[in-house]
């Protein structure tokens, strides 16, 4: 889907190139630039193309054009299975992915034809939008709760320089068994995966070369001594795979329903991982506009808590 980014010449940019503008005024990449010159109308002041040389004057509206994407996801079997949005806007969709599916088809999964991108496509579709899916930080299957995609190339970008940046940010819930002790702190151990089973991570020396560092940082929100349960809230200051489900281990406290580092059975009808991200900050990428998303607890989840509360 081709984007139309616009804006009005401040009087900061008066007299500046439009090169400058674009970059300084609009936030646009080289790369982003360079595309749009190529495009018909790509860039234009007051509705005339221009080169990127001229020079521009406050109060003059400038046009960028997105390269067009050539592919869709046309592999992608339509399904017609309900989303939960929780946000759309002409470049982004954010939605409430349930437990037991994956984010998308990819390995030997590849036939696979109700995934979250399956649905989104077929979403899509409907409304007469066709395009690349991309999601922008994916969640395990059994992991429920917020996932951000992308509409097109240059919100995918920019989302991903936020991911990088540290300007996008999830927030997990988990329920775990062990309650952790510190009640708060942080996890700084490597990841690598198991050798002897590659569907594995585990935690390696710091010095490890195979070994990549990662952080997370976790609070305890609810306890139940006699349940040996805790409810913790997470963040992860790096994003490898199964970090949160490795580091909770690490410290005696897996995730309850975890069949890789914990128990799969943990009885009150726990019958996957008990991970859900519940929450979600990022800025719209053209914009700037910051954006808060939550995603209500699952209803395992939630059961759980009842139960042991009653």
């Amino acid at each position: 889907m081709q984007r139309c980014i616009e804006k009005t010449v401040s009087a900061e940019y008066d007299g500046s190139t439009l090169q400058h503008f674009l970059r300084e005024g609009m936030g646009l990449t080289r790369k982003e630039i360079s595309r749009a010159k190529f495009l018909p109308d790509g860039i234009c002041v007051d509705g005339e193309r221009k080169k990127v040389t001229t020079r521009v004057q406050a109060g003059r509206l400038v046009k960028v054009r997105t390269e067009r994407e050539d592919a869709v996801s046309a592999h992608l079997e339509a399904s017609d299975v309900a989303l939960e949005i929780l946000y759309e806007d002409a470049d982004v969709l954010v939605v409430n992915k349930p437990a037991g599916i994956s984010v998308h088809p990819s390995g030997r999964q590849t036939f696979l034809a109700d995934t979250l991108a399956n649905r989104l496509v077929s979403y899509l579709r409907k409304k007469g939008e066709e395009g690349v899916i991309r999601i922008v930080g994916r969640l395990d299957r059994d992991t429920s709760g917020v996932v951000l995609a992308a509409k097109n190339r240059t919100a995918a970008a920019r989302l991903m320089r936020q991911r990088e940046e540290g300007k996008l940010r999830k927030t997990y819930l988990a329920l775990t068994d062990g309650i952790p002790k510190p009640e708060r702190g942080s996890i700084c151990k490597s990841l690598r995966p198991n050798p002897a089973d590659k569907t594995r991570m585990q935690v390696c020396p710091s010095g490890d070369a195979q070994g990549k560092c990662a952080k997370t940082c976790y609070e305890t929100v609810k306890k139940w001594e006699f349940e040996n349960t805790a409810f913790v809230k997470l963040r992860l200051e790096t994003g490898r795979t199964h970090q949160i489900r490795v580091h909770m281990q690490s410290i005696g406290c897996p995730l309850k329903g975890d069949p890789l580092y914990g128990k799969a059975d943990s009885g009150h009808g726990i019958t996957r991982t008990a991970l859900h991200a519940a929450m979600l900050d990022f800025c719209q990428p053209f914009t700037g506009e910051p954006l808060h998303m939550e995603a209500a607890l699952p209803k395992d989840i939630a059961r759980f808590m009842a139960d042991v509360l009653e």
